[in-house]
C-alpha cells in the first residue's frame, strides 16, 4: 500500500510563490485592465446612447409624418365640407364675369354678367347684381331675363385693377345673395410688357466717371383680352430714349422681330457710349403708338450710379397713371 505524502505548509507557500515569479502581475497591470475595462464599459454606453437617439429621431419622424397626414386629411375633410355648404348655399347653377369690350383710349372696358339659377319659377324670380371697382361703392346692375332662364347684364365702367360682383336672387319675398368673385380690369386688358437694359461700364477718373455702352431689349405681348377675341397689336415707331438725370443722351429707332405668334421683340445697341458720373440715374424708355393713335411709355430700366456700381432704383413713372406696377403709362 502507497504510502500517502503530506506537504508541508512551508513547501505549499513556496510553490505560490514559485507561480508568482513565472506570471508577475504589477499594479501597473492591474490598474491597465481596469481602465480597458471603464473604456469598454463607456464605449457601450456610448453606443447604446446613439442607438436610442437614433430610435428616439425615428420616432419622432414617425409621429411628425403621421401628424402631418392627420392635419392634411383634416384641412381636405374641412375644405371639402366648405366646398359642400358653399354649394348647398349657393342659389346659382352657373355664373360669370366677363370683359366683353375695351376702349383704352378712354380707359372705359364693359362687363357682361351672366347668372342661372338652380330653380325657377315664373313671375315669381328676379336677380340684381352688384358691381364695384377696386373696394369702391357697390352699383346695382339689373338684369334681365332670357329664354333659358338666366340673367344677363352689360355695364361700362372706367379702368381700375379689380371688379367686385355680387349677385341676390329674389323668389317671392326672399332674398339669396351670392358672391360671384373678382375679375382683373387693365392688367387684363392693357398689352403686356418686359425688358432690360444689359449695360457695360468703363470706368474712368478713379471710378467716378464712366462710359456706358450695352443693348436694349423690349418684348410686348397683346393682353389675355386682345388674344381671347383674336385681336393683333401693331406698334408704330418703336424707339429708346435714354435719360442721365432727367436730361436725354439718346433716342433711337428700335428693330422689330416677330418671335412667335404671342409677342414681338425690339432690340436696339448702343453704338455710341454715353457718359455718367457717380451718384447720377439713368432712365431706359420704350415709346411706340398703336393703329388707334393710343401711345405707350414703359420705364425698360431706371438705375442709380453709385460707388463705383450701378444700384437699381424703383420706377419713376407715377402709379395714378400707370399700370403694370407703375413702369407702363398710357395716353
Amino acid at each position: 500500500m502507497e504510502e500517502k505524502r503530506l506537504e508541508h505548509p512551508e513547501e505549499r507557500q513556496d510553490e505560490k510563490q514559485e507561480k508568482k515569479k513565472q506570471y508577475p502581475v504589477t499594479r501597473r497591470d492591474f490598474y491597465g485592465c481596469v481602465i480597458i475595462l471603464l473604456i469598454a464599459v463607456f464605449l457601450q454606453g456610448m453606443q447604446t446612447r446613439a442607438l436610442i437617439r437614433r430610435e428616439a429621431q425615428n420616432m419622432n419622424n414617425r409621429c411628425q409624418n403621421i401628424e402631418s397626414q392627420m392635419w392634411n386629411s383634416i384641412s381636405n375633410i374641412q375644405d371639402g365640407i366648405a366646398s359642400s355648404l358653399a354649394e348647398a348655399d349657393n342659389p346659382l347653377q352657373e355664373s360669370s364675369v366677363e370683359i366683353v369690350a375695351a376702349n383704352l383710349k378712354e380707359k372705359k372696358v364693359t362687363l357682361r354678367m351672366t347668372a342661372m339659377p338652380k330653380e325657377w319659377k315664373t313671375g315669381d324670380t328676379s336677380l340684381q347684381f352688384y358691381l364695384s371697382c377696386d373696394g369702391g361703392e357697390k352699383i346695382a346692375v339689373d338684369a334681365a331675363a332670357g329664354a333659358d332662364h338666366s340673367f344677363t347684364a352689360e355695364k361700362e365702367i372706367p379702368f381700375c385693377e379689380v371688379a367686385a360682383v355680387t349677385a341676390i336672387l329674389q323668389r317671392g319675398d326672399t332674398e339669396y345673395p351670392f358672391d360671384l368673385g373678382e375679375t382683373g380690369v387693365s392688367g387684363a386688358v392693357y398689352p403686356f410688357f418686359s425688358g432690360d437694359f444689359y449695360s457695360t461700364f468703363t470706368w474712368t477718373g478713379g471710378g467716378s466717371e464712366a462710359s456706358v455702352s450695352g443693348n436694349v431689349e423690349v418684348e410686348v405681348q397683346p393682353s389675355d383680352w386682345m388674344m381671347q377675341k383674336d385681336k393683333g397689336l401693331t406698334l408704330k415707331n418703336p424707339t429708346v430714349e435714354i435719360y442721365v438725370d432727367g436730361k436725354r443722351v439718346q433716342k433711337h429707332k428700335m428693330q422689330a422681330e416677330v418671335a412667335d405668334t404671342t409677342f414681338t421683340r425690339y432690340t436696339y445697341t448702343i453704338e455710341k457710349a454715353f457718359k455718367v458720373k457717380e451718384g447720377q440715374y439713368i432712365e431706359v424708355y420704350f415709346k411706340a403708338e398703336d393703329e388707334n393713335g393710343l401711345k405707350y411709355t414703359y420705364l425698360v430700366d431706371r438705375s442709380h450710379v453709385t460707388n463705383g456700381d450701378v444700384e437699381t432704383a424703383e420706377p419713376a413713372v407715377p402709379a395714378a397713371d400707370s399700370v403694370q406696377e407703375g413702369r407702363l403709362k398710357v395716353e
